[in-house]
């Protein structure tokens, strides 16, 4: 029987938050549907502010991030969802005590408990 780590899980689910910032945000449609080109002048260009570089997800990014959003966060009740994202994301356990109305042991329990509940749904048989 060959199966995942807590500490595996654990390093997917930050790079899935990390993937997650690298996605193209969700746009209603026609969102960039200006008739019309805008035709700047060199000076216009010159002083205009450089754009930042756009760093793209890669395919195996995206697979990742489809098996951690999709299929492990699948197996999650909604409350340790969230839990276990922002957990991913490195909110502090002191902010995830403020808004969710618990201790940080009850909040630490939920969390190892639904680590052991994505590894025990990953468990593959040879």
């Amino acid at each position: 029987m060959a199966g995942i780590t807590i500490q595996q899980i654990k390093k997917d689910l930050e790079r899935a938050a990390y993937i997650d910032r690298l996605l193209p945000l969700v746009r209603p449609p026609k969102y960039r549907s200006w008739p019309f080109d805008i035709i700047y002048t060199p000076q216009e260009i010159a002083f205009m502010d450089r754009l930042p570089i756009k760093i793209i997800a890669s395919k195996e990014q995206i697979d990742l991030w489809d098996k951690v959003v999709m299929k492990w966060l699948e197996l999650l009740t909604p409350y340790e969802r969230n839990i276990v994202w922002k957990r991913a994301k490195h909110i502090p356990w002191k902010l995830l005590c403020c808004e969710l109305g618990r201790t940080r042991v009850h909040l630490w329990r939920i969390y190892d408990r639904a680590l052991f509940k994505i590894q025990k749904g990953n468990v593959t048989f040879r």
